[in-house]
């Protein structure tokens, strides 16, 4: 259950939605959650999408904090990407453009890292992955070890196969995830690493 409230300032009205910890369902990925997420703009498909997304967080032992949720209905929202983190520097905000489920894991991962992970690790996971840098915007987004790194945890808590594409990657993903998490990846212990198949 959700609680939902209606907030009314002389400038606006926000619909916000209070995502509860979320009691354990038929789902294999379900556990008791610590976290309270205020959500605003949610809707219902949205709202699954987040609360499948923070389930996994959790089923992997990878808690995250009480978030502020902002989910708008085009870009513009996000600067012009599917979703953004820290945008006000508080380290608790996520916004989400997209409405792809991927895009929740990937941000929800950047979470997680800001708050868990040290330099001594990422300077670690740059030097696996070959990479040049940890952050800096003088390299393309799709070669920065903090995007990279969102990149490996959210894709070792999908609950799907990999895409043909990507099997070559399936080993370089569960060092990465190891590195980063000091865990197994979940899709790994179920068995979901195969490749090209559902």
């Amino acid at each position: 259950m959700k609680a939902v409230m209606l907030i009314v300032s002389a400038a606006s009205v926000v619909l916000v939605t209070v995502i509860p910890p979320i009691a354990t369902v038929e789902d294999p990925f379900s556990a008791a959650s610590t976290a309270s997420h205020v959500v605003h703009g949610s809707n219902e498909r949205s709202h699954e999408q987040i609360a499948h997304a923070d389930a996994a967080f959790r089923v992997a032992g990878l808690e995250l904090p009480d978030l502020e949720i902002h989910v708008h209905e085009n870009y513009a929202g996000c600067n012009g990407f599917a979703g953004q983190f820290n945008r006000d520097g508080s380290g608790l905000r996520v916004d989400f453009c997209s409405g792809h489920s991927f895009t929740v894991l990937h941000e929800f991962a950047h979470v997680w890292e800001y708050h868990n992970v040290d330099d001594t690790t990422r300077d670690a996971f740059v030097e696996l992955h070959g990479l040049e840098t940890w952050r800096s915007r003088g390299v393309p987004w799709e070669e920065r070890g903090v995007e990279v790194a969102a990149e490996t945890i959210a894709k070792g808590l999908l609950d799907r196969a990999f895409p043909e594409w990507q099997c070559d990657e399936v080993e370089l993903l569960d060092q990465g995830f190891r590195l980063l998490t000091g865990r197994q990846s979940p899709r790994f212990v179920a068995g979901r690493l195969s490749c090209g198949a559902s």
